[in-house]
């Protein structure tokens, strides 16, 4: 202990216990005291708020109050200050009385001498000091626990959000995945290079190859035609600009050797920076639709051949007064039912009308 002289109060409501125990601090010559004396339990607690000494000494008695009640008092009042309780008379349940009320230590008065005094006191201050720096410890400990749980409390909650916001994802993905599995669509995503790396089950109902076979190929290679690689460095220079390529008709190649009208949808692929990093393409097969347009135009050319072959028969037709044949475009007569069905799709079927029948008859009679 560093320093060698303490400011002492005293509250002892008995003048000649006061006088005893000033004579017991003169015979102390190791440390110097300056002793203060009140005789009234107001007056003492006054003193121990105003905190400016550095131990108390005080009486079991004090009038009609007790000393414990003073300490306890003092207590809830926040004193730090080393207590020693004085009694009249020592015991067990004295001692326990005054360590549960918060005193660092008692003296029975007629026990006192100045070499226990002296010790007493120092030995209270130091363990009272060692007490104040020891609660300051737990508190700064507590308030680093404190700290560090509210840390871990949100940590956890950040770790929840992410583990949810993760586990939506996935679910997202894994609802991404079945849609794109069971699209009736070629659905193919690619490198920057051209290299496959997913393919669907409709790609592999329409280029023949497996995911095995294709992941990992070049995908120009795979399935484009040799007379349509010219188109490819224009694709993939608008999707490096970021532009996204709808219904792009394009002629591609399957595995046995067919060829296949696809028209093409042409996204890039993006990281979570916004940096392209790859290429999907939606194919959907127009084989049918091509097949029906062409129908379509070659009925609408068989349609419009019809139409002129009917137009021939419009206009003069040179035909026989009396046979009735018709002359033809070569100059030669012939008979204008073979004429008709020569110039459109018209056919005769033979019969003979009512008026004509009843000439016959009335011929052959």
């Amino acid at each position: 202990m560093e320093k060698h002289h303490f400011s002492v109060l005293l509250i002892e409501d008995d003048e000649d216990d006061y006088t005893f125990l000033k004579g017991l601090f003169s015979e102390i010559s190791s440390i110097t005291f300056r002793l203060e004396w009140v005789d009234t339990y107001e007056a003492g607690l006054r003193e121990i708020c105003r905190a400016e000494h550095d131990v108390c000494l005080f009486d079991y008695r004090l009038g009609a109050r007790s000393g414990l009640e003073l300490l306890r008092e003092a207590t809830r009042r926040g004193s730090e200050m080393p207590m020693i309780l004085l009694t009249g008379h020592g015991g067990y349940d004295v001692d326990v009385k005054a360590m549960e009320a918060g005193a660092s230590d008692y003296l029975v008065k007629g026990q006192i001498t100045a070499e226990l005094l002296e010790r007493s006191i120092r030995y209270s201050i130091v363990q009272r000091h060692a007490d104040i720096e020891l609660r300051r410890y737990r508190d700064h400990l507590e308030e680093v626990i404190l700290e560090r749980t509210r840390e871990l409390q949100q940590a956890n909650i950040k770790l929840k959000i992410e583990i949810d916001v993760r586990r939506k994802a996935e679910e997202a993905s894994r609802q991404l995945a079945a849609i794109v599995e069971g699209s009736d669509d070629a659905i193919i995503s690619e490198t920057l290079d051209g290299v496959i790396t997913s393919w669907n089950k409709a790609s592999k109902i329409l280029y023949g190859y497996t995911a095995a076979e294709a992941i990992g190929q070049q995908s120009i290679s795979l399935h484009v035609p040799p007379d349509h690689l010219d188109e490819i460095p224009d694709l993939l220079e608008r999707i490096g600009r970021g532009e996204r390529i709808f219904h792009h008709e394009a002629t591609y190649r399957s595995k046995y050797g067919h060829d296949i009208g696809v028209s093409l949808t042409i996204s890039p692929i993006r990281d979570n920076t916004g940096t392209i990093i790859g290429i999907s393409t939606i194919a959907r097969d127009i084989s049918e639709r091509e097949r029906v347009r062409k129908e379509r135009e070659k009925l609408i050319a068989e349609l419009q051949e019809a139409l002129v072959k009917v137009k021939a028969l419009k206009g003069l037709l040179p035909i026989c007064a009396w046979c009735k044949k018709v002359r033809n475009d070569q100059g030669y007569w012939q008979q204008i039912e073979a004429y008709i069905r020569d110039h459109s799709e018209a056919d005769f079927s033979h019969g003979i009308c009512p008026e004509c029948a009843h000439k016959v008859r009335a011929e052959t009679q």
